[in-house]
């Protein structure tokens, strides 16, 4: 016996997506916004600034612990035939009012931890949820160009990072931090207005054909490829990009250099549709993973600012390409019964690529060359580990 799945129309699917990218903006916007005035936050507390990054670090390990949990527990309501809207309802609110106290604990180190962590852990439901919504009622040939939709609003949020830290500078944080728990807000009733507009939970049926076996097979190796793209992208947009443009040009420029990469991120999402139902899933991903080796490491060598700027827009690109077509490997490759836990192990492993990229800094680990080639080697590690990886 396999497995009953109801199909929403594409139209449907689509208008959800477009949503969930509404989602994804104002979840990542409140991240911009935490980052930017953590170290004030920090200061009044009296606590010593070069704490910040390990914090963020336990940050992005919570992130991922809370991701896995809400992956499971998206998993079990779907088992019970239960929507999940008021859970998410619930944990949004957490995360707004955690959100909303930040400012005015900072005075008061360990009540702010306490409620960074409320913060991080109760968000992590805006995390996953989208794409296992998405992932459960989309055809699997339609994931690739769903999840690029959705990510738009990662693009934008992250292209808009450099002048957020511009236009916040000096404001006091209580009116940013007080923006950004409305938004947690309305995004959890986003979701719930995604939810309700797809088919309702259908019974599922154990598949004891041996499909679901094959389908599971090589899923821990597809989540160590994801940590070395991740890893890898982390450290070229969070630590060289900025050093390869001031290397060729004023660093007061940087609020405009910086997010090339995002355009070229956003046109890779819009245009790795059209190649995956040409080629394939696995093809794409495998060739934007080459393309993406040589161009950071054409980054590394670029003499000018005139041939720096178009290799940051192409690794933005297949950057894009790889993030999309990953969600759609794992999408097929994955247990269709337990879709939430696999899109949570997704999200989790993005945030320990964030969190080694942080604890890398904070540690002071590689510098110069060294770090300026780290990311092309495990772009490549992953590319070997991709070809490797057979056909479904």
């Amino acid at each position: 016996m396999t497995m009953t799945t109801i199909i929403a129309r594409p139209s449907t699917a689509s208008r959800a997506a477009w949503l969930l990218a509404g989602v994804e903006f104002f979840f990542s916007l409140g991240w911009v916004v935490y980052v930017i005035f953590l170290p004030e936050l920090l200061a009044r507390g009296g606590v010593d600034r070069r704490h910040l990054p390990w914090l963020l670090a336990a940050d992005q390990l919570l992130f991922a612990l809370a991701d896995w949990v809400i992956g499971v527990a998206v998993d079990r309501a779907r088992a019970a035939l239960r929507r999940i809207g008021a859970m998410l309802v619930v944990l949004a609110a957490v995360a707004a009012v955690a959100m909303l106290l930040l400012p005015w604990l900072a005075a008061d180190p360990p009540l702010f931890l306490l409620a960074t962590a409320v913060w991080v852990l109760a968000s992590a439901a805006l995390r996953a949820p989208p794409y296992v919504l998405l992932s459960r009622y989309a055809a699997r040939s339609a994931m690739p160009r769903l999840a690029g939709i959705q990510l738009l609003g990662l693009a934008l949020a992250s292209a808009l990072a450099p002048y957020l830290a511009i236009v916040l500078k000096g404001i006091d944080p209580a009116l940013p931090f007080a923006l950004s728990a409305l938004a947690v807000g309305v995004t959890a009733l986003a979701l719930v207005a995604v939810e309700r507009s797809l088919p309702p939970p259908q019974p599922v049926a154990a598949d004891v054909d041996g499909g679901r076996t094959a389908q599971a097979v090589g899923w821990s190796v597809l989540l160590l490829i994801a940590l070395l793209f991740a890893f890898g992208q982390q450290v070229h947009t969070a630590i060289n990009s900025a050093a390869q443009f001031r290397r060729l040009a004023d660093p007061a420029l940087l609020p405009w250099l910086l997010p090339v990469f995002w355009a070229g991120f956003s046109i890779g999402l819009l245009a790795v549709d059209r190649l995956v139902r040409a080629r394939g899933a696995l093809a794409v991903l495998r060739g934007s993973a080459a393309g993406g080796a040589l161009a950071l490491g054409s980054a590394a060598l670029a003499g000018s600012l005139v041939v720096l700027l178009p290799i940051q827009f192409i690794v933005g690109a297949l950057w894009g390409g790889i993030l999309c077509t990953s969600i759609g490997i794992a999408a097929e490759r994955g247990d269709p019964l337990q879709s939430g836990r696999h899109t949570g192990a997704l999200m989790a492993t993005l945030a320990v690529a964030v969190m080694s990229r942080l604890s890398l800094a904070a540690a002071g680990g590689g510098t110069g060359a060294l770090l300026e080639w780290l990311p092309v080697a495990v772009w490549v590690a992953a590319l070997v580990l991709l070809l490797r990886l057979p056909r479904v």
